[in-house]
């Protein structure tokens, strides 16, 4: 196993890896709506924040050239609401198909006062 360390994703002081990969597997860790460029949680809509949660996915994956077609699984969780449709709409309109699996949850709070988090696995 080992770590991965994207440098077109937001770094963060939490102490885990951005991802790690273990044999064909790769793991994301969840990634909170940051960008990149500021490090700080973006503004606007549950679906805006969605969308960057999967940038950052995107650019951790793309370190070991993988793209969004190679996630198998995805995890998502929410904070204080379930208004999963409105994510579920960006992972559809961004994940090709066939769809990765999916798991909700909704949560008492994330890090960094995040609404939203995603985490992937992908398969080479």
């Amino acid at each position: 196993m080992y770590a991965i360390s994207a440098s077109k994703a937001p770094r963060t002081s939490l102490p885990f890896s951005e991802g790690t990969s273990a044999a064909r597997y790769v793991f994301v860790s969840a990634q909170p709506p940051v960008d990149a460029r500021t490090g700080k949680l973006v503004e606007g809509s549950l679906g805006d924040k969605a969308s960057c949660c999967i940038d950052n996915i995107e650019a951790i994956l793309s370190e070991l050239e993988l793209t969004l077609a190679e996630v198998t699984k995805v995890s998502i969780m929410l904070a204080g609401t379930c208004d999963f449709s409105a994510v579920d709409a960006v992972c559809e309109q961004r994940f090709p198909s066939p769809m990765p699996a999916c798991t909700h949850m909704q949560v008492v709070s994330l890090p960094l006062g995040a609404s939203v988090a995603i985490e992937a696995i992908a398969c080479r």
